[in-house]
């Protein structure tokens, strides 16, 4: 029988994921390349997107939450004087326009898509309706309204206009944040119609697409000891909350879910925080709420 690493890898991957691979598919190569029982993504990319798509391992899984709040950054192109039931080059054609916007025209409509907008997800996406994947329901033709929503945008710049029919931008976006209906709507605005040809996911919080790596160099670190290298820890992710040491004693009690009072925690001042990631001598112990001078653990990491 093989050796099974189930507890050997705890923290995050950044993949840098290629195009034609669901986001999905590429969680269940890790887990079959590190032989892992847990481990999950945090945001979805599509499969005709590349870029960083950050991979929780093992205990990792109890911080996915903290990685999705954080802002993302992504570059995309736009076609313009097309619309596609996908919102994407994969969906059918569904309109035409002779339309096409200046340089000017799209610098001009990009302010009206920043700071916190509405908007509707595609109906090609995997928002539930009564229990059902809305997709789901589009590819069988059931018309789905899907509500909109209240997302933030941090910045939108124009990068390149390659010529009349298409233009390339980079947004950075708060969670989601569709950039396929962002890319529909601007061209609404500028009165055409538009989809995405391309996308890549530059950055996920401290999730760098300069950092992360392919499945096919995560296949050749066959010595462990070197995936190790490539694993980042489980606070990685935990950077807005801060981290609070305690004795083995005081973990001991934490770890069985049992609150403990606190003399002396020392945190920013001027700062309120209202959760903590617990270690005792540098390992994680887990996630905890705080309440006055009580610790009160919510999520406790299996050491």
């Amino acid at each position: 029988m093989r050796e099974s690493y189930i507890n050997k890898f705890d923290g995050w991957l950044g993949i840098n994921k290629e195009v034609g691979m669901s986001s999905a598919k590429v969680v269940y190569k890790v887990k079959k390349l590190m032989k892992l029982k847990k481990a999950g993504h945090a945001g979805t990319l599509d499969p005709l997107a590349s870029g960083v798509l950050p991979i929780a391992l093992g205990e990792a899984t109890k911080t996915m939450s903290y990685a999705m709040q954080t802002y993302k950054a992504y570059e995309f192109d736009i076609n313009w004087g097309v619309a596609t039931e996908t919102d994407d080059l994969e969906g059918k054609i569904s309109n035409i326009s002779k339309v096409r916007p200046s340089k000017n025209e799209i610098i001009g409509a990009l302010p009206n898509f920043m700071g916190n907008i509405r908007q509707k997800p595609p109906i090609f996406s995997a928002i539930k309706i009564d229990g059902i994947r809305s997709y789901k329901l589009a590819r069988k033709s059931i018309i789905v309204d899907i509500p909109e929503r209240e997302v933030f945008i941090k910045s939108f710049k124009l990068v390149k206009s390659f010529d009349k029919n298409k233009a390339r931008f980079i947004v950075e976006c708060g969670k989601g944040v569709y950039i396929r209906s962002l890319a529909r709507d601007l061209a609404n605005c500028l009165n055409t119609y538009g989809h995405i040809s391309y996308l890549k996911r530059l950055s996920v919080g401290t999730f760098l697409y300069k950092d992360a790596i392919l499945l096919a160099d995560l296949a050749n670190l066959v010595d462990k000891a070197t995936i190790s290298e490539v694993i980042k820890p489980i606070s990685f992710v935990l950077d807005d909350i801060p981290a609070i040491d305690i004795n083995s004693d005081e973990a001991i009690l934490i770890s069985r879910g049992q609150k403990i009072y606190k003399e002396g925690i020392e945190l920013e001042e001027g700062k309120y925080y209202k959760e903590a990631f617990i270690t005792s001598n540098g390992t994680p112990i887990a996630l905890a709420k705080l309440e006055g001078k009580y610790i009160i653990p919510f999520r406790v990491f299996n050491n």
